[in-house]
């Protein structure tokens, strides 16, 4: 019984200290809110400020080279020597990349030089040949001449002997034309000659390619000692030193791209290119993707910025000034679309209409912001319009 009477006795001792510690922290609680309500809530304000807000779309797009060649070779046969490796920087005009067939086209040379003198030779011997008959004739006239004047006068000569000097007349000026013929010949056989070579000497250049560009050999396609056509490529040269940056945009940004006066942001991986012109608008939409092509040109690209990469760019469509708050301060309510700004310790709710969204800022197109006003960023989802606050930090 006794036992009884204390296990009560117990119980009633902590139904006592459990209610006072309720009341104590009731208590404490309404000292707390009674502390903040006379110091106003506590929030961080920052000031509404005049910036360029821009329109853009977002895309990604590749960079390649805007110069490259493949170069071929020009005459068939076999690779005698390939000079570059991949990676080598070239010179155009002057870098030597491969030489094919180097010991025949040499032959080529030679043989056609040596046709070229027999031709000469032989093209002398026949303006001799046209000089002799030349003379022959010469003497041959005067001898006709004078025959006819001594048969016509006096009957010096017979006529069978001025017949006979007659035909000797005729028989060397017909000589002579001949010969001038076979003249005219060799001098033709010899220009053929003379073309065979300039045409073995452009062979002998053929075989030897020389970089048309300067930049670096990409691509190696061939090793010494395989045959090859003409026209097959053999190395690959691409020019670094300007890259083109190439993306797509939806039709619908067609008529807001303007060539030279649209510029893209570029930045590929970590590294920021730069803002860079459009130079090229494609002059027709896709009809199956309806998209369009947009260009433009990256010169003397940083170090990690090279051909092959993906960029992602900001094609800006158009610009303005405007006033702009962070993007936090902003809040959406049943009733719309406010913000909070702190005047003279009181939050004042704005509602506000937003425009474009740069970088973690928000455009206000409400003329009721201007710049400069403390705009609520912290805390502002406790307030209500009127509320009482306190500015613990100001950024």
């Amino acid at each position: 019984m006794v036992f009884m009477w204390v296990k009560v006795f117990i119980m009633i001792i902590g139904t006592c200290l459990v209610f006072g510690n309720l009341m104590t922290g009731e208590s404490f609680a309404q000292e707390n809110s009674s502390s903040e309500d006379k110091k106003g809530m506590s929030v961080v304000v920052t000031e509404a400020k005049e910036m360029i807000f821009e329109e853009y779309v977002e895309t990604s797009g590749n960079l390649e080279t805007r110069e490259f060649s493949l170069v071929s070779a020009r005459v068939p046969g076999i690779i005698d020597d390939i000079f570059v490796r991949e990676g080598d920087q070239v010179i155009a005009g002057k870098t030597r990349l491969f030489h094919i067939d180097r010991v025949k086209s040499k032959q080529a040379i030679d043989i056609a030089k040596e046709a070229v003198s027999v031709s000469e030779f032989r093209y002398r011997a026949r303006l001799a040949t046209v000089k002799r008959i030349e003379a022959d004739l010469n003497k041959t006239e005067i001898d006709y001449e004078r025959f006819k004047r001594l048969y016509h006068d006096d009957l010096a000569v017979t006529k069978n002997a001025l017949e006979s000097q007659e035909s000797r007349y005729i028989q060397t000026k017909a000589a002579l034309d001949e010969a001038k013929a076979m003249a005219d010949l060799s001098e033709k056989e010899l220009e053929q000659e003379r073309g065979r070579l300039i045409m073995a000497q452009k062979d002998f250049e053929n075989s030897m390619g020389i970089s048309p560009i300067s930049g670096y050999v990409t691509k190696r396609f061939k090793e010494p000692g395989e045959m090859v056509g003409a026209g097959t490529p053999i190395v690959e040269i691409d020019n670094l030193s300007v890259l083109e940056v190439s993306a797509y945009l939806p039709a619908a940004y067609y008529q807001k791209v303007v060539t030279g006066k649209t510029t893209m942001k570029v930045t590929v991986g970590t590294l920021q290119v730069g803002e860079l012109p459009v130079i090229y608008k494609s002059p027709v939409i896709d009809s199956r993707l309806r998209n369009f092509e947009i260009k433009a040109l990256i010169k003397d690209p940083r170090e990690g910025v090279t051909s092959g990469d993906i960029a992602l760019i900001n094609v800006i469509l158009g610009a303005h000034e405007g006033t702009g708050v962070p993007r936090e301060a902003v809040l959406k309510r049943l009733n719309g679309t406010n913000l909070f700004v702190a005047e003279k310790g009181i939050a004042k709710m704005v509602p506000v209409e937003t425009g474009l969204e740069n970088d973690g800022w928000i455009e206000i197109l409400s003329k009721n912001i201007k710049e400069g006003q403390s705009i609520v960023t912290m805390g502002q989802d406790r307030l209500s319009d009127g509320t009482a606050i306190s500015i613990v930090k100001e950024e």
